[in-house]
């Protein structure tokens, strides 16, 4: 492997050249619409593929990954890898404010 080091470049390490693929993690906020124990429809942001694979942290300390399912616009649904338990879902509805049965 050879180290570059460019004139104008005022790193502390010198850089590898690579060309490698890597797995890029990142934190955003999403609104949970609704939800089932097999998956939920959110708002995000930003924009996700169809397939996307993705960790969602629930209120109540349910984490579950997930895969997107579809997308319209800005609102998407996911499948749950692991479906919820009772309990899970239920910390759901206890997070919000008016939980209702969606039609």
């Amino acid at each position: 492997m050879q180290a570059r080091r460019s004139s104008n470049d005022n790193r502390r390490e010198r850089r590898l050249a690579v060309a490698c693929r890597a797995t890029a993690r990142i934190a955003l906020s999403v609104e949970v619409l609704d939800a089932s124990r097999s998956g939920c429809r959110a708002r995000i942001s930003m924009p996700l593929p169809v397939g996307t694979t993705l960790k969602i942290a629930l209120p109540g300390g349910a984490e579950r990954h997930a895969r997107v399912a579809w997308v319209q616009d800005d609102v998407f649904g996911c499948e749950f890898m692991a479906p919820l338990g009772r309990l899970e879902l239920e910390s759901l509805v206890v997070a919000t404010p008016v939980a209702r049965p969606c039609a």
